[in-house]
């Protein structure tokens, strides 16, 4: 994928599932953002777990902006928190259109934020904040 060094971003945010949003849509949400993503060249990943999702997006300022707007206003999230934009010169991601992880399949694949992970057990304000970290990180 060939980008304009000049205006490659990387957005992070983390956000709580709103009660709108029925898990078992996941995969149907996850198709719809493939194809979106892959049409903007926007690539990224999505952690959900805990009734909390966090999400990295990479690609051309305008289109990752234009991307989380459209997430703002998306009634399946609330309390969403912008956690960093920031210019950078290549995308960590740059098979995934879209890549969703849980808790597990995270640990496994950045096990540098295993110990982290190992601390989720419930959702609470411990848990909320273990995940604002460990995406703050990422």
């Amino acid at each position: 994928m060939m980008d304009n060094q000049q205006d490659l971003v990387e957005l992070k945010y983390f956000s709580e599932i709103s009660k709108v949003l029925n898990i078992s849509n996941l995969s149907e949400i996850m198709d719809a953002a493939v194809v979106s993503n892959k049409s903007k060249g926007i690539t990224g990943i999505l952690f959900f777990d805990y009734g909390y999702f966090g999400q990295i997006l990479e690609g051309q300022r305008t289109k990752v902006e234009e991307t989380f707007e459209r997430i703002k206003r998306d009634n399946r999230h609330q309390n969403i928190k912008l956690l960093g934009l920031s210019k950078i010169d290549h995308r960590r991601f740059p098979d995934w259109a879209m890549r969703l992880f849980n808790a597990e399949e995270f640990a496994e694949q950045f096990s540098q934020f295993s110990e982290i992970l190992q601390d989720l057990n419930e959702v609470d304000i411990d848990t909320y904040r273990t995940i604002k970290n460990l995406w703050s990180k990422v």
